[in-house]
């Protein structure tokens, strides 16, 4: 969901220091989100963020840490990490291309020992659970 540029805050972020942060539900994503993982997990949830029109920018430092963000399919991604000892990679499939005018977020930051891990998922697709019914039942009704 977009908001007006004025809504959005400049610069927000988050810290887990030996412990775990979690963002997500109905939230603004600033333009500049900067998130420190340090024996421990960040993660974000932008299934129902709004975001503000034009870039948005994720910047990360993973030390013998997580970070997980995940991000529905009709938003653009951009993704380019330093990973050392570790992994920065981005996971998932789009039906189609997002619209040229969809807000955009850019992935950066380092993995040092750690990883981070940007899932693009549709917030409305089936469970796994749903999926298997589905299949159980159609096995059954063959």
């Amino acid at each position: 969901m977009l908001v007006p540029s004025e809504m959005v805050p400049p610069v927000r972020g988050a810290t887990a220091f030996l412990s775990s942060q979690k963002r997500g539900g109905d939230w603004i994503l600033p333009r500049l989100f900067r998130a420190v993982a340090f024996w421990g997990s960040v993660d974000i949830d932008l299934t129902n963020a709004r975001l503000g029109p034009g870039i948005s920018h994720i910047e990360l430092m993973v030390i013998m840490g997580s970070v997980t963000i995940i991000v529905p399919p009709d938003i653009r991604v951009e993704c380019e990490g330093d990973p050392f000892l570790g992994s920065f990679e981005m996971h998932g499939k789009r039906n189609s291309a997002p619209p040229a005018d969809a807000p955009t977020i850019r992935v950066t930051g380092s993995a040092i020992v750690g990883s981070v891990e940007v899932r693009i998922v549709d917030p409305n697709a089936p469970s796994w659970i749903e999926k298997m019914r589905t299949r159980w039942s159609a096995v059954r009704g063959a």
